[in-house]
């Protein structure tokens, strides 16, 4: 009885979208369970190595991962694409297990509840207006 309850307080909530994620493009959020997010035919002037979207440390963990070669098998997968990228975006992703919160994808604005990816040393402007979105 006692380890259940342990259990109990120990479970963590799943993450609500947007307000459990966010981005940033200076470093890992301290704290939080942060997912890199890189192209690495970014030239190193737009600083993409330093690119993050984080997931709150007190929800259940999402398996975020990111890959910038196609969809991870067995994952849920959300595309992020920027055609006005000419940086081989065509082929990243953001996954996640399949008990994650629905995600979706703007390259043209937000689309209802998003976070704002934005890396403001893009300076062909580009990066201005991306956003994950709940779906």
């Amino acid at each position: 009885c006692l380890f259940a309850l342990l259990a109990l307080v120990a479970a963590k909530r799943p993450p609500r979208f947007p307000q459990d994620f966010r981005w940033s493009s200076a470093g890992p959020v301290r704290g939080w369970r942060c997912t890199q997010i890189i192209e690495p035919a970014e030239p190193p002037q737009t600083t993409w190595r330093d690119n993050y979207f984080c997931q709150h440390p007190h929800t259940r963990d999402i398996g975020m991962q990111w890959s910038y070669a196609g969809p991870i098998k067995g994952k849920k997968c959300v595309q992020v694409l920027e055609t006005s990228d000419p940086h081989t975006w065509r082929d990243n992703y953001l996954c996640t297990n399949h008990r994650a919160p629905n995600m979706r994808w703007s390259s043209a604005g937000p689309k209802g509840a998003c976070v704002r990816w934005i890396e403001t040393s893009d300076r062909q402007g580009t990066w201005l207006d991306n956003y994950m979105c709940r779906a």
